[in-house]
């Protein structure tokens, strides 16, 4: 299945989506939407930008009690239909500089309500595309209910990144530990893994028992038989590094545009406890990476 229709959530408060992240967005579409050759036949899809904005709705009571909690109240209401609007009327002034597909609306809500707005949309789409900010628990939070909710893909990337997000996903690090979640991801990511140049499979060993992990070499050769240039290599973490900047080390030595990885965890009393590799990729994306449940 291709990839033509992706989510675009937009937070609008405390402080509004930057307009860098909403850039990436749409020059990611604009390559994703050029013809391509797939199996010697060049094809072209195109790809759908959905963006949702969310206007938080303020709750009286959320913050303070107080004389002037009706000021306060009115003050934040203000600024939250204000940031709402504005977010929608920069993505449709930065959309309309880049030929791809595009939609855009706001939905108002209070905040328990809008984790589960998100949800549904994202089951409705092949793709969530959700730009984090580094060490913040609340944009982990979303990550996490669509993840493991939605059943669709989720393409992560910092909001903020120190260096330029790649426009296209010529080459791909897919990071393979033998997992049902792992295999899922390969299953998901079949529309890039066509597309890309390059496709470099790594297991992280010394990290944590992995019997299926050889696997990985079928993974590559069951690619490479539909036409994907596909390898698999096994990386030594070592006792220096997390899993976490083992990924990082291992895409900026190869120059990924992309990660690929199965997303780790099981719920107690419906919070996610999260595998190693995965909390740090949620709190700290080193540039684009698609995840999956």
């Amino acid at each position: 299945m291709a990839i033509r229709d992706v989510l675009l959530p937009l937070l609008n408060y405390p402080e509004p989506t930057g307009e860098a992240a909403i850039g990436a967005v749409l020059e990611l579409a604009e390559s994703l939407s050029k013809p391509c050759a797939i199996n010697g036949t060049y094809r072209q899809i195109r790809t759908r930008i959905s963006a949702l904005v969310l206007e938080t709705e303020i709750e009286p009571g959320l913050y303070f009690e107080g004389a002037h909690i009706g000021d306060f109240f009115e003050a934040e209401a203000r600024k939250s239909a204000t940031n709402a609007k504005e977010l929608a009327t920069t993505f449709q002034r930065i959309a309309a500089t880049h030929p791809v597909l595009t939609a855009c609306r706001i939905e108002r809500r209070y905040p328990y309500e809008c984790l589960r707005l998100l949800v549904e949309e994202a089951r409705v789409h092949h793709m969530t595309a959700l730009p984090v900010r580094r060490d913040d628990s609340h944009y982990q939070d979303i990550a996490e209910r669509l993840i493991f909710d939605a059943g669709r893909p989720v393409l992560i990337f910092p909001e903020h990144s120190p260096r330029p997000l790649s426009k296209s996903f010529s080459r791909i690090a897919v990071a393979w530990d033998g997992s049902r979640p792992a295999a899922r991801a390969v299953g998901d990511a079949m529309p890039f893994l066509r597309r890309a140049s390059q496709v470099r499979i790594f297991s992280a060993t010394d990290d944590k028992p992995m019997t299926s992990a050889t696997r990985g070499r079928e993974i590559a050769q069951q690619l490479s038989s539909e036409g994907v240039d596909a390898i698999y290599e096994e990386v030594k973490k070592t006792s220096q590094h997390t899993i976490g900047s083992c990924f990082e080390n291992y895409i900026a030595n190869h120059r990924s545009d992309l990660l690929v990885m199965g997303a780790y965890g099981h719920s107690k009393l419906r919070e996610f406890i999260l595998g190693g590799a995965t909390r740090s990729i949620l709190m700290n994306p080193p540039g684009w990476v698609m995840l999956s449940h």
